[in-house]
């Protein structure tokens, strides 16, 4: 495998990474601002609303965090578009 084909790879692999820690981010910061400003409410009445908190407070996070898959698609794409297709698949 030529280098330049490596070195495209572990390019595109360290800007996924650095756009996923990015998103996880975002997604931690929106699902704060949702709980704070009222968008989402965490309901703590019960014992089981409190067992549950933890759970609820995730799956909200996983939402925020998968609203961001189709900007890091896209973004990834055109990256890899920029370093030349036929450099990544000249295995």
């Amino acid at each position: 495998m030529p280098q330049a084909t490596i070195d495209a790879w572990v390019s595109l692999y360290a800007a996924v990474g650095l756009l996923v820690a990015m998103c996880a981010v975002f997604a931690v910061i929106k699902t704060a601002h949702d709980y704070r400003t009222g968008t989402q409410t965490l309901a703590t009445t019960t014992v089981m609303d409190k067992v549950l908190a933890a759970p609820r407070v995730w799956v909200r996070w996983q939402l925020n965090y998968l609203l961001g898959a189709p900007a890091i698609l896209v973004i990834a794409t055109l990256y890899a578009h920029h370093l030349g297709f036929a450099t990544l698949v000249d295995v």
